[in-house]
């Protein structure tokens, strides 16, 4: 289950500007290297998850917000933390790094769906100990997952200290990046006095969410994570947080210790659910990815393999809003354009019924979506053009 869980050691500053770091270690902290302005500041720990858009860059500009990722412009938790430096006029912070197998890089969708537990079990041992001088815990995280991790750890984190998790819509390289100010925020959140005895939180786009509501409600814009019927706890101005209500835990919310659990926990995404589907008779399959139709490594593969044996496969969003986009590039995979997972489906179904081909059925679903994206205004993405 926790294949590995490293914390990160920090490089000497050599530039101007970079905070002075002070080391401290003890049994429950062993390891932790604190970046630091002022030792006397709120300490709180910086889970990295490594994968997501809030450490993604793009290769393509400062306009791409659909089709980034790679090492090009990407930040690391410490140049992260850097781009919103103002952070450490308040906090002192401490990178922990989680990596388990299947981790995506610049997408969270090939996450371990056990990822929650690995973080709750190192968050107990450094929060929740008697004795613990960290206040509080930042989580980083891809967005098309975030809401699911941050849900388990709620319900595995027993503590009174803030647990925030935060991510970015618009990746590192974009003209407006969201993601240093959603870490501000996450910050701000984490070392403050009011958000105690709230449970597991999500704070993006000047909002904060209970973990146990939020959902990803938009696979596309910033204004995405809400909590639907329940509303938000606090909206941030100037980086503060202004809280709606006083500490309060979801009714409904439960307690699993991460330490007794003995349940045998999912795989991820199965794959031979396809080839079953497929050796069945079945022409066309429609995939809910996670966002805005993200797919795992093991569905795309699939997705490929039964592509050549004449099975169309399209994928779509999870959110409630948004679009599915298709790359600039065609592929073996359809995206769904702007119908969700139920009526892609129904779509598809015609369309193998009116005898379209692999061909036709991209350009209904995705011809209209792509000549919007896909024009000379953004030709810096050097696609096939349908």
């Amino acid at each position: 289950m926790l294949k590995s869980l490293t914390t990160l050691s920090l490089l000497v500053a050599t530039s101007v500007g970079l905070p002075t770091r002070h080391s401290k270690r003890s049994d429950r902290n062993a390891g932790l290297t604190w970046i630091s302005k002022d030792s006397s500041l709120p300490k709180i720990v910086l889970y990295n998850t490594g994968d997501g858009t809030i450490l993604a860059g793009s290769p393509n500009g400062r306009l791409d917000t659909t089709n980034y990722g790679g090492p090009i412009g990407g930040l690391t938790p410490e140049t992260l933390i850097e781009s919103a430096r103002e952070v450490l006029d308040i906090a002192q912070i401490a990178v922990v790094n989680i990596t388990t197998e299947g981790s995506g890089g610049a997408g969270s969708v090939n996450a371990d769906p056990d990822r929650f537990l690995s973080i709750s079990m190192d968050a107990h041992k450094r929060l929740c100990s008697e004795g613990s001088d960290i206040v509080g815990a930042v989580m980083v995280h891809g967005t098309n997952t975030l809401a699911d991790t941050a849900f388990g750890v709620d319900l595995t984190l027993n503590c009174s200290k803030p647990f925030v998790a935060t991510g970015a819509m618009r990746p590192n390289s974009a003209l407006s990046a969201d993601g240093p100010f959603n870490f501000y925020d996450a910050v701000r959140t984490a070392i403050h006095p009011e958000a105690r005895d709230r449970g597991a939180m999500v704070a993006l786009n000047d909002h904060l969410v209970s973990a146990f509501y939020a959902t990803k409600t938009n696979g596309n814009t910033v204004s995405t994570f809400v909590a639907p019927d329940k509303g938000y706890i606090a909206q941030f101005m100037s980086g503060q947080p202004y809280f709606f209500y006083s500490p309060a835990l979801p009714k409904a919310r439960n307690y699993f210790g991460p330490f007794k659990l003995a349940l045998p926990l999912p795989k991820g995404f199965d794959a031979d659910l396809l080839y079953a589907a497929a050796k069945d008779g079945t022409r066309g399959i429609v995939i809910m990815g996670a966002g805005p139709g993200a797919l795992s490594d093991a569905a795309i593969k699939a997705a490929e393999d039964l592509h050549n044996q004449g099975v169309v496969t399209v994928a779509s969003f999870r959110p409630y809003f948004g679009l599915a986009v298709p790359t600039p590039q065609t592929e073996k995979i359809i995206s769904s354009g702007v119908l969700r997972g139920e009526n892609a489906r129904i779509q598809l179904q015609l369309a193998l019924g009116a005898g379209y081909d692999f061909d036709g059925i991209q350009k209904l679903f995705g011809d209209d979506v792509r000549t919007a994206i896909y024009n000379e205004a953004t030709a810096f993405f050097n696609g096939k053009m349908l």
